[in-house]
């Protein structure tokens, strides 16, 4: 199942066969697109992975960190109530990943990456 923003704001694909969410937000968002965004999940994923466990990979290489601190916990919430196992960030600097693991929520387990090949190896290791 693959859903895009008609104005590029993001891509979500989820493969059912690997109980995998693949997602690529780009650019800076406003609280009315975080809003549409967790909307997807809420309205399309969520019936989609029917609280079966699975995992996302959040490509953040294009996304511009936005001041959405009260839209995303509920977002995190979210993902933690519908059995998300664990999260893969990839990011597109050594500094960028020493941040995002150091800021990392506790809902359930993430882990920040260069590229897609250590995210997926990761995500393998845990049975994904």
């Amino acid at each position: 199942m693959l859903i895009t923003h008609p104005k590029g704001l993001y891509s979500i694909n989820y493969d059912a066969d690997k109980k995998i969410v693949y997602e690529t937000p780009v650019g800076l968002w406003t609280k009315e697109d975080y809003a549409e965004y967790h909307s997807q999940f809420e309205n399309k994923i969520g019936p989609a992975i029917n609280k079966q466990p699975w995992v996302i990979v959040s490509d953040l290489r294009k996304y511009k960190m936005s001041d959405l601190g009260d839209v995303m916990a509920k977002h995190t919430e979210w993902l933690a109530d519908n059995n998300l196992q664990y999260g893969a960030i990839i990011v597109d600097s050594a500094i960028v990943k020493m941040q995002i693991n150091r800021a990392i929520s506790s809902k359930f387990p993430q882990q920040a990456f260069l590229n897609e090949d250590e995210a997926m190896t990761w995500l393998k290791s845990k049975g994904y």
